[in-house]
């Protein structure tokens, strides 16, 4: 159920490259604690990956079981309980208070089978909160080169599958970089495979480098939007 590309490769460079993530989990978790405290029994984080969003949950809420989920092993330097695997297929904890997960859903194949199957491990009185991106997101590749995911409008998912949303935010954040090289070592850096997974000939490569200096760049550089998106939900 999760299409993923192997974050494993760039666990060295992640925490350094990914800031935008890193921000996304201090949002995420603020969020969180404004509708609804800072107190749980149980929490299940869902592709913990290198801990940026678990540390913000060590350091902020107070909790009596903490479980990890991630595909590869536990980069997190934590020693919580871990199940390797994919969520999707993983036989999940029950009784969560709080499923929490940062910018990892718009990789699940089926959403909409995911949400239901989550549904099965909240307490009656669970969140689910989670982060993600909109579409948005690496818009100047999707103009040039067509390429992202399709992002999927997940408030018309939960809302199929028998949630209440509490919280819906978006943003927009736009990094500049001095070339559209160093735009795609930044996303190599921190384990997308899109866009960065491209065949590049020499040639090919300079025709995108000279298109995208001329639609997206300016004074400052050229620009890598990200479209982060945060959701809380709660089953009806």
């Amino acid at each position: 159920m999760i299409n993923v590309p192997d974050f494993s490769k760039a666990k060295e460079t992640y925490r350094d490259s990914a800031f935008v993530q890193g921000k996304m989990a201090q949002t995420l978790c603020e969020l969180c604690a404004k509708h609804f405290g800072a107190d749980y029994k149980k929490i299940l984080e869902i592709g913990s990956g290198t801990g940026l969003l678990t540390d913000k949950i060590v350091k902020n809420y107070n909790f009596c079981e903490f479980i990890l989920n991630d595909l590869t092993d536990n980069y997190t330097g934590y020693d919580y309980p871990f199940l390797k695997g994919d969520a999707g297929v993983l036989d999940l904890p029950v009784s969560c208070d709080l499923i929490i997960s940062g910018a990892c859903f718009q990789w699940i194949f089926d959403i909409e089978n995911f949400f239901n199957k989550l549904k099965k491990s909240l307490s009656n009185i669970g969140v689910l909160a989670f982060s993600s991106f909109g579409e948005d997101n690496f818009y100047e590749f999707k103009t040039l080169e067509n390429l992202g995911l399709n992002y999927c409008n997940y408030s018309q998912v939960l809302a199929r599958c028998g949630y209440r949303v509490v919280e819906y935010e978006r943003e927009k954040i736009t990094l500049y970089f001095k070339t559209p090289k160093e735009v795609l070592r930044h996303i190599k850096s921190t384990g997308a495979a899109l866009p960065s997974h491209k065949n590049w000939t020499r040639a090919s490569l300079k025709s995108f480098e000279d298109k995208y200096t001329e639609l997206f760049g300016d004074e400052k550089g050229v620009t890598l939007t990200y479209n982060p998106i945060y959701i809380l939900a709660k089953a009806k």
